[in-house]
């Protein structure tokens, strides 16, 4: 996918210098293809996209010039030179002086302890080694484009676009494999290279989990802090995060995902990043950044984690030298580095400029170039467009600010990626140059122009612009459809509306769903999916449109029938239920004679039931199956089989016999359910009633049905018992008595009524006994605190034994009545 760049890359910016003014060229030729001269000051010469800088320990600093494919040199004394590369692009050189080499816009630097120099040659896609002792170069990693080698040795493996370097404290060097989307550490001993961070996928992922599984996307920084913990520029990601070098955990740092600006003076994980890139680390651990395309350097510090911006106003621009540096304006820094003396440096890449705080950062600390010419055309290129244009549409319109009308042609490029593509050249009408953007592929561009210049205008570049072409949005039509559970899925066709003419042979249209041959019956939403050279420029919204798989119909057959049967002879029946389309219906069949139901059964894994009759009455029966259906086949019933059973006319009568468990244990106040089957052996006048026996006190039984019909061969029905909820008796806690004031009142009776007799009143000698002996009777029985009868039942469970009993009338008038026992355990509550 593509994403947003800074600028052209250097093999752009090296075709732009070829046609540039001849003025410019003459300077380019002074100073790119051989070596400065020795003691030419930095301050004046043109550097074209520098990118990387470094510092030794004696302060001298190296940077990498991009578009003119050279390392240079600058000392304390600010004089510059050329230490590898010839100025031309290409690749050779190796094991010979560096500056005989030709390099291929080297992005990346590092120095290590023992004086080599380390170089990312880009588009070379390879780690060179510079001995700045004996100024010979040679290769230690990288072959062709690619990605392999990893546990080898790295001058064997693939490398896709290396850009930053760094190196730890034993000299192990870390690459961010931009291309690759990873990033590799060189073992300093062994020579062999291994990836430490992302999987080669890119996009985002990983966070608080081991670097190697996490996904990265085109890594542009890297620093590693004194404990060896490595800081990586997740670059389109908008973020920084840091492998932990004890765990190799990752983290995010800085930067929520979203590009913008935002979150000066706060968590630095709460700020917006815009594309950073190069990485610096102080040696109290604050991480120096360049927040590129917010055209700023900014500074996470160590201690609380909060993020500020040392050096950039925001604007993309020149301006600001000597004054304080966070008024400056900068265009898309690429890089920073701490000098000796604690310096903070960052390459101005777009202002062609190496620029340098003159204190330790501070609101008043001030910036200064140190390195670079700047951009000196007179005139200025700018270029206007909506930021976001839909794919076909719009254009881009190229100005150059003059006084007088310029004459020739605006080149104009794209920089996608890694990769820049002319798009096209316009003459100028009136010092302007309109180019269509209807080609543009959907996705972030970043777009520049350049003026070659004529007799009285110098050449001129324009600043990049970010521009966003969003997908055209297409209509689909497409028809639903309907099928039976079981049937293919149809092919689907729809139709689009608005593919632009340029692309009618280059888009597809696939109709899908989810849905398969036996997928369960329901409605499944149909997408369309789009693909062919130009499916990235499109999008559709899809329609509500369904396909909708309806229950098939069952086939419902009974097989091993038979004509003619004995009297008390078994039947065996097999049903079959089978699909109309394919699968294997499931669910229950029922056997049915002349419309009454015998047995219910689930159906097996083949669609099939076996129905057992284990004595068939005589007469005429009718069986049918009848299959209730489920949700992917609908229920239906199958042809009726017709057998006449022959022989002498069985009594009539019934059985009785319990089908379920026959022993149940419950609590109080709850209920238990028992089956029960009857087998009618001939036709009954009446119906079986059932009544249930040997019930626990206040208990009540139920039965469902609650009469069984003369007519049927065969039935069940269920008992439920429901039980009496337990209650315990009434004491007066405080005095221990378990008498009402009712017994008291009995008790006082006879007292009573030999107060209040007559005077003169005799009372016979025997209601006085009677009396006293009632009195001591109660009182001996009432006092105490005793267990009563009731408490003890609590105490224990009780077993009941029920009979239930089948009552029903024969043909002649007699009575036929059988019953059958279960159990019931009543268990008090707790």
């Amino acid at each position: 996918m593509g994403k947003q760049s800074i600028m052209p890359t250097p093999r752009t910016a090296h075709a732009i210098l070829r046609i540039a003014h001849p003025l410019v060229l003459l300077l380019v030729s002074f100073v790119s293809p051989s070596p400065a001269p020795a003691q030419t000051s930095a301050l004046t010469v043109p550097l074209l996209l520098p990118s990387a800088i470094v510092f030794d320990a004696s302060g001298n600093l190296y940077l990498a010039e991009a578009a003119s494919h050279i390392i240079r040199k600058v000392d304390p004394s600010g004089n510059i030179a050329t230490v590898a590369g010839t100025g031309t692009q290409g690749f050779s050189g190796d094991s010979g002086p560096a500056t005989s080499a030709t390099l291929d816009s080297p992005q990346g630097l590092a120095l290590d302890t023992l004086n080599n120099l380390y170089i990312a040659d880009t588009h070379n896609h390879r780690i060179r080694k510079l001995n700045l002792i004996t100024g010979i170069i040679t290769t230690i990693a990288g072959t062709t484009p690619g990605f392999s080698g990893d546990n080898g040795p790295a001058a064997s493996a693939q490398l896709s676009l290396p850009t930053a370097l760094t190196v730890d404290s034993a000299s192990n060097l870390y690459l961010a494999d931009t291309g690759n989307h990873r990033i590799r550490r060189i073992d300093a001993t062994t020579g062999t290279i291994a990836t430490i961070a992302g999987t080669g996928t890119q996009g985002f992922s990983g966070d608080n989990g081991p670097a190697i599984n996490a996904n990265i996307d085109s890594p542009t920084g890297l620093a590693v802090d004194s404990a060896n913990n490595l800081y990586l520029a997740d670059t389109h990601n908008h973020r920084i995060r840091r492998i932990d070098a004890t765990t190799g955990a990752i983290t995010t740092i800085a930067g929520t995902g979203i590009p913008g600006f935002s979150g000066d003076n706060t968590s630095a994980t709460a700020a917006n990043l815009a594309l950073p890139h190069g990485l610096t680390i102080d040696s109290a651990g604050n991480v120096y950044l360049a927040d590129t395309t917010n055209h700023r350097i900014r500074r996470i510090d160590a201690a609380t984690g909060a993020i500020t911006t040392v050096a950039g106003n925001g604007i993309q621009a020149f301006s600001g030298d000597n004054a304080p540096a966070v008024a400056a304006s900068l265009d898309s820094p690429r890089a920073t580095a701490i000098s000796p003396s604690t310096l903070v440096a960052l390459t101005d890449t777009a202002n062609q400029r190496i620029r340098q705080l003159t204190a330790a950062p501070a609101p008043a600390t001030t910036i200064q170039t140190i390195a670079g010419l700047g951009v000196t055309a007179p005139g200025a290129l700018t270029l206007t467009a909506p930021s976001v244009i839909a794919y076909g549409t719009g254009q881009l319109t190229a100005t150059l600010v003059s006084a007088t009308q310029a004459t020739g042609a605006i080149t104009f490029f794209d920089t996608t990626q890694t990769t820049t593509a002319t798009l096209g050249t316009v003459a100028l009408s009136s010092n302007l140059a309109t180019l269509s953007t209807a080609t543009l592929s959907a996705g972030l561009h970043s777009l520049t122009a350049t003026f070659i210049g004529d007799q009285t205008h110098s050449a001129a570049q324009s600043p990049t612009f970010a521009l966003t072409i969003t997908p055209q949005q297409l209509t689909a039509t497409i028809a639903p459809a309907t099928i039976l559970y079981g049937q293919p899925v149809p092919a689907i066709t729809g139709t689009l509306a608005g593919i632009l003419p340029q692309d009618t042979s280059n888009l597809f249209a696939t109709f899908i769903t989810s849905a398969t041959t036996l997928s369960p019956a329901g409605a499944y939403p149909i997408t369309a999916t789009l693909s062919g050279p130009a499916a990235g420029n499109y999008a559709i919204a899809n329609p509500a449109a369904t396909l909708t798989i309806n229950p098939a119909p069952a086939l419902i057959t009974l097989s091993n029938l038979i004509d003619t049967a004995t009297a008390g002879s078994s039947l065996t029946l097999t049903a079959q239920v089978a699909s109309t389309t394919s699968g294997t219906p499931t669910g229950s069949i029922t056997l049915l004679d002349s419309g009454n139901p015998l047995f219910t059964s689930q159906l097996s894994s083949t669609g099939a039931a076996v129905f057992t009759i284990p004595s068939i009455t005589p007469g005429a029966h009718s069986f049918t199956a009848f299959y209730s259906g489920s949700g992917n086949f609908t229920s239906g019933t199958s042809a009726p089989q017709l057998i006449t059973v022959s022989g002498p006319a069985t009594n009539p009568d019934f059985t009785l016999t319990s089908t379920g468990i026959t022993s149940q244990t419950v609590v109080s106040g709850s209920s238990a359910n028992y089956t029960f089957s009857v087998q009618m052996q001939a036709a009954l006048s009446s119906p079986v009633t059932l009544a249930a026996t040997g019930l626990p006190n206040l208990a009540t039984a139920s039965f469902n049905p609650p009469t069984l019909p003369p007519g049927s061969t065969a039935n069940t029905f269920t008992l439920t018992i429901a039980t009496p909820g337990a209650t315990a008796s009434t004491r007066n806690p405080a005095r221990g008595s378990t008498h009402p004031p009712i017994v008291w009142a009995l008790l006082l009776l006879p007292a009573v009524g030999l107060a209040l007799r007559p005077r003169g009143y005799r009372i016979p000698a025997r209601l006085v006994v009677l009396a006293t002996l009632t009195f001591a009777l109660l009182t001996a029985t009432g006092c105490g605190d005793r267990i009563s009868t009731a408490d003890a039942l609590l105490l224990s469970a009780k077993n009941y034994t029920i009979t239930v009993t089948g009552t029903a009338t024969s043909p002649t008038g007699s009575i036929l009545q059988h019953s059958t026992n279960v159990t019931l355990v009543l268990e008090q509550p707790q």
